[in-house]
């Protein structure tokens, strides 16, 4: 007995099996086709799936962006440039304040020499007028801003004071004196301070450099110590007028 190769169903000798036949001409369905989407619930696509993005191959090849560079700091070059500004300004203080120092310290010396030529004019200008009035003005004396230390004067003092402070306007600010020989003044020393050696001295004849020209009944020149004071210069003068 012979069996059917697709159902299995026993066969009669020479019996062809139905189910052959249907599978060769298998029912046609009647159901319409579906149409293809696009996957969205739209329309389909005129002309089946999209392209891809970028067209067809070869692709562009994809870059990565660059990263934006970390600006560097200019902070060692700001402290470089001020370094540098500092170290000039150093050196510039270096030249130029003692230049300053120096400048004032001249400054002040012509200043109160000028005074000391200034407080000789008005000495001989007020002489001059007391002997024209009749006084004695002959001798050689000393007269200073300090009463007590007027030596041998032959005419009243307070006269000659009183027209002194008529021409020289420092007369109370300084302290002064004068050599004077028959009228005229050989001498003239001042400062503010009698005692202070860090007061500078004017005198006149003037001296050189910051050392005060001493008083020389010879008339050479005899600068003393720069640290010397009024004081010493006074005795100086006393001694060689009447030691």
């Amino acid at each position: 007995m012979s069996f059917c190769t697709r159902c299995g169903r026993p066969l009669a000798e020479g019996e062809t099996c139905s189910c052959s036949t249907a599978f060769t001409n298998p029912p046609q369905n009647n159901y319409p086709q579906q149409p293809q989407y696009n996957g969205c619930g739209g329309q389909p696509y005129p002309q089946g799936y999209p392209q891809a993005p970028y067209g067809q191959p070869p692709y562009p090849q994809y870059v990565q962006p660059p990263y934006a560079q970390q600006k560097k700091s200019d902070g060692w070059v700001i402290a470089l440039v001020i370094g540098i500004v500092l170290l000039l300004a150093l050196i510039a203080a270096a030249i130029l304040v003692p230049a300053m120092l120096g400048y004032t310290h001249k400054s002040r010396l012509s200043s109160i020499r000028s005074q000391a030529n200034v407080l000789r004019k008005a000495a001989e200008t007020s002489m001059i007028e007391i002997d024209e009035e009749g006084s004695n003005v002959k001798g050689i004396y000393i007269i200073s801003s300090d009463e007590k230390d007027n030596v041998a004067v032959p005419f009243d003092i307070d006269d000659f004071n009183t027209r002194l402070d008529r021409y020289f306007e420092g007369a109370e600010k300084y302290k002064y004196f004068i050599v004077v020989n028959n009228g005229y003044v050989e001498y003239a020393a001042l400062s503010e301070s009698w005692t202070k050696k860090t007061e500078m001295i004017g005198t006149w004849p003037v001296g050189t450099d910051d050392k005060p020209r001493e008083y020389s009944k010879d008339g050479s020149s005899v600068f003393s110590d720069k640290k010397t004071n009024l004081d010493n210069l006074y005795w100086e003068a006393y001694d060689q007028i009447f030691g």
